[in-house]
């Protein structure tokens, strides 16, 4: 039996929240808050030591789109971000609808009894989780 490991990201200008899933457990986890550089370039880096410490199968990434949904610029920063994400790693990538993660996830660090201000690290974090279990639950149903 083959187990696929996928990473899903919750691309941001000055963090990247990343999470891993298994298609055995089928159950995302947050594991990593990239902080990118202070120009907002993305820090390759950081992000070469994650993804190169686990074999990743497909990268998630979520688009942001406006509450019509339609495409913002952080929609074009994500797609560019997934594009290079291919280019450097070989490894395909999958776009998803993240609409709302990142209020979800607020909402779900402040069930957890986080301070109502949780850290923005650990809303990227969940983000990107919430972003790569909508993928995999979809994926589960079709």
């Amino acid at each position: 039996m083959n187990i696929n490991t996928y990473l899903g990201f919750d691309i941001g200008t000055k963090r990247t929240g990343v999470a891993i899933a298994n298609s055995l457990t089928m159950r995302a986890t947050g594991i990593a808050v990239i902080k990118h550089h202070k120009n907002n370039s993305t820090n390759w880096i950081a992000l070469d030591e994650v993804i190169n410490s686990h074999n990743i199968k497909l990268f998630i990434v979520g688009l942001p789109f406006d509450q019509q949904g339609k495409e913002q610029i952080m929609t074009f920063i994500a797609k560019s971000f997934g594009k290079k994400l291919k280019n450097r790693y070989q490894i395909e990538v999958e776009f998803i609808d993240e609409y709302l993660s990142s209020n979800e996830a607020k909402k779900l660090l402040k069930y957890n009894h986080h301070h109502h201000n949780a850290q923005r690290g650990n809303v990227d974090k969940q983000s990107s989780q919430l972003i790569l279990q909508t993928w995999l639950n979809e994926k589960r149903f079709n």
